[in-house]
């Protein structure tokens, strides 16, 4: 059995924590490293995740009471300038929660339109340094710091009383950070290698999560880069390796407290299933190719107690990686792209996400 690492990157992204108008999964939770025999190390990485498209562009909803102040009869008046069935509810239930006003990209309840057309997209990259500690080759301990720049387009928006074109959201700030033991349970026959690892993370509300704009109001917590709110994650991962080839299949749930501005991000569960071959090149030189699926799931969030009804729902993808190995270095590339997805309400859409890391493995 050879002893030298292999990566196999699993997108563990709990929750896509489907928040208003977009499931930027990040507040994702958890970003799955493991090597094929268990030992410390150091990496860095970038994650990009995108979104864009919608089941239905325009407007969607119901006209507020509060919308008849639109329209002043005139040929010019905003609602001669927008849909009619624009959703949107009292723009003063904003002041009412917070007096400092809060830059939301379309959450419910906000008095805020969006005309939802093709040219949306949204925009979440991460760049994360993460530790592995192995000891005794029963027990894992990892930390994660990301941080996070997060960005928001929208070609057509209405933040009452004023139409806009063109508004761009751009947030950078440190995340939460995140703190994971496993134990490590192996069953050995003499053609394969099973590892069971049971484990518990924890992300602490370290990050920036009242991240304001240029004029003070603070951005909605889907766009901030942290939460300001403690998340359990119960975790498990099977790795099976025979010769040269291994499966790696790995599960988990996370459940959040009430974060900043009173928004609770909804339990979540995700799936992982990733086959993998290594290759030997040259001396010291290893390739593996692995190709799975990923599946995340999550409830919807609340807001003051309110569910959010545009948030929430479920996505499959594909995904494809190659690991490139020399002796402790490795350099690992992932692609994912969504398969089906069956989200709540008219949000945008997933697309494609990417990850890059660099690790540096060692012994204790």
């Amino acid at each position: 059995m050879t002893k030298k690492p292999l990566v196999i990157l699993l997108l563990i992204c709990l929750s896509s924590v489907l928040t208003p108008e977009a499931q930027a999964c990040d507040s994702c939770n958890f970003f799955e490293y493991s090597l094929l025999q268990n030992r410390s190390y150091f990496g860095i990485f970038y994650r990009t995740r995108h979104f864009g498209g919608y089941d239905r562009y325009g407007y969607s909803g119901t006209l507020p009471n509060t919308a008849a102040s639109l329209n002043s009869g005139s040929t010019n008046s905003l609602a001669n300038q927008y849909s009619p069935n624009a959703r949107t509810s009292a723009p003063a239930i904003v002041d009412q929660i917070n007096p400092d006003h809060q830059l939301m990209h379309e959450p419910e309840g906000t008095g805020l339109y969006v005309n939802k057309t093709d040219q949306d997209w949204e925009t979440y990259q991460t760049v994360e340094v993460r530790g592995n500690f192995t000891l005794k080759n029963k027990w894992n301990f990892t930390f994660l710091l990301p941080y996070e720049s997060n960005k928001v387009y929208y070609e057509k928006m209405l933040d009452l009383p004023n139409p806009s074109r063109d508004t761009t959201m751009t947030v950078h700030g440190w995340g939460d950070l995140t703190l994971a033991a496993d134990f490590i349970h192996y069953i050995y026959s003499s053609k394969a290698r099973h590892t069971f690892r049971p484990g518990l993370a924890v992300i602490a509300p370290t990050g920036q999560a009242r991240k304001a704009s240029a004029v003070g109001g603070l951005y909605d917590p889907i766009i901030q880069p942290g939460t300001d709110a403690w998340s359990y994650v119960l975790r498990f991962n099977y790795q099976l390796f025979i010769n040269k080839t291994g499966l790696n299949a790995g599960a988990n749930f996370k459940q959040s407290t009430e974060g900043a501005q009173s928004y609770q991000f909804g339990n979540s569960v995700n799936a992982s299933l990733v086959g993998f071959h290594q290759v030997s090149i040259a001396e010291k030189w290893l390739v593996i190719p692995n190709i799975g699926g990923y599946y995340e799931s999550s409830k919807e969030d609340t807001w003051n107690d309110e569910n959010q009804s545009l948030t929430g729902g479920n996505v499959l993808f594909g995904q494809a990686g190659m690991d490139l190995n020399h002796q402790d270095w490795t350099l690992s590339f992932l692609y994912q792209s969504p398969l089906t997805q069956n989200l709540n309400g008219n949000q945008i859409h997933h697309q494609d996400r990417m990850s890059i890391g660099f690790i540096k493995a060692f012994k204790l």
